[in-house]
């Protein structure tokens, strides 16, 4: 039996409450207070304020000011406390974002100077808080951090290899709304492109996401960055390897599933991700196992791909394709089956081969669509699933009467 001691000593260690964040209630690490004298977390308070909240979340007082103060002498007991305990290891952490500091970090990058690796790193943990990028991004770190990437040769992946994938990942952090322009069109640049190619293709997988998720960033709602980013064999060929060695992997498919969905809104990418050896197959063979919101991302590329003639050849040409979209409607979400019914109508619209339409009819399809009509559904998925009633009405009909003379026959 363990002795009284034993039993102490597994027991999870409270933590003091002077020491926990109000907003988050764990133990703070980088602890700062408001003008009304209470202390939080800094990453807690700072969401707290940037959402448009100007009062003190502890107190209800209204804030003269939204100045946040580092409390050295609580982090010191918290270290000390930490330490007596060996609750944790705590790290100092990153000033915050300076006008003054960032245009000096800035020129060490643009400067190539021998501290350039150590400074991106630096810029990329300072832009993961979202007061500290609006400050970078005044200072202009974007255009500094293409430059990075612009300036690159493959040639010198030895010594700015590493500075590169800094750089993408300091880059991904950033968001880009409509009036960034600029940004999306710097980025769509045939040098920024070809960097972000050889990241895909050598990088690190954490590098390889944040490109993944720079190019959907870069490419939503935007047909012609799109057309220009997926025009080009290597990202296409890379996300698609990306995506296809890490099947087992939920985040890094969903990461390269969204980055190819938008890559779709340009007809010629569409092709040419139909076209890519396997891309089909790897999406059709994932739908069986994969979790819900990978299931609706892979029908989402394979409706897309419906569109073109290419990606209706492959998706005809994989046995298991039809039977599975067919097994997914009503079965995944109210999303996924709007995408499956959708991609069953341009299969069997465009077909035109009477043998397909039967097979379709035979997986249950119609019985389906009839459960699905009298359910609450969009109108888009009711029109489509309307759509495809009416052609295959023909061969269910027709397949009602062969069996029912077979039974009078018998």
């Amino acid at each position: 039996m363990p002795s009284q001691q034993n039993r102490d000593s597994q027991t999870p260690m409270a933590v003091p409450a002077l020491f926990k964040c109000p907003i988050s209630l764990e133990l703070m690490t980088d602890p700062v207070s408001l003008c009304t004298g209470v202390t939080y977390e800094r990453a807690s308070i700072e969401k707290w304020l940037d959402e448009g909240n100007n009062m003190c979340p502890a107190t209800g007082q209204v804030l003269r000011d939204q100045e946040l103060i580092p409390n050295h002498t609580l982090r010191s007991l918290i270290h000390k406390w930490c330490q007596a305990n060996a609750f944790c290891t705590m790290q100092t952490p990153e000033p915050p974002a300076e006008p003054v500091t960032v245009r000096q970090m800035l020129r060490e990058i643009d400067e190539h100077t021998p501290r350039r690796l150590e400074t991106l790193r630096r810029v990329k943990n300072l832009a993961k808080g979202e007061r500290n990028r609006r400050c970078l991004k005044s200072q202009g770190t974007l255009p500094v951090l293409i430059r990075v990437l612009e300036r690159f040769r493959p040639t010198d992946a030895e010594h700015d290899g590493q500075a590169v994938q800094e750089a993408v990942e300091a880059i991904g952090c950033f968001s880009f709304s409509v009036d960034d322009a600029v940004t999306r069109r710097d980025l769509t640049r045939p040098p920024v492109i070809r960097t972000l190619e050889w990241v895909l293709l050598k990088g690190d997988l954490e590098s390889r996401m944040r490109v993944a998720a720079l190019v959907e960033k870069v490419a939503a709602d935007d047909k012609t960055a799109a057309r220009e980013i997926g025009t080009e064999d290597g990202i296409t060929d890379g996300l698609l390897t990306l995506f296809q060695q890490n099947l087992t992997c939920p985040t890094v498919v969903e990461c390269s599933l969204k980055a190819l969905l938008s890559l779709c809104s340009a007809i010629k990418c569409r092709a040419r991700i139909a076209g890519a050896e396997g891309a089909v197959q790897a999406l059709v063979e994932l739908l069986p196992d994969a979790e819900r919101v990978v299931k609706e991302q892979a029908l989402a590329v394979l409706e897309a791909l419906c569109s073109t003639s290419e990606g209706r050849s492959a998706i005809m040409a994989h046995a298991l394709s039809m039977p599975t979209v067919v097994k997914s409607l009503l079965a995944v979400s109210d999303i996924a089956t709007d995408y499956g019914v959708s991609i069953l109508l341009a299969i069997c619209f465009n077909c035109g081969e009477e043998q397909v339409l039967t097979d379709v009819v035979e997986m249950g399809t119609f019985e389906k669509l009839l459960i699905l009509l009298q359910m609450k559904c969009g109108q888009r998925t009711k029109h489509t699933a309307n759509q495809l009633l009416r052609i295959l009405s023909p061969l269910r009909e027709r397949d009602s009467y062969i069996h029912s003379s077979s039974s009078l026959q018998f």
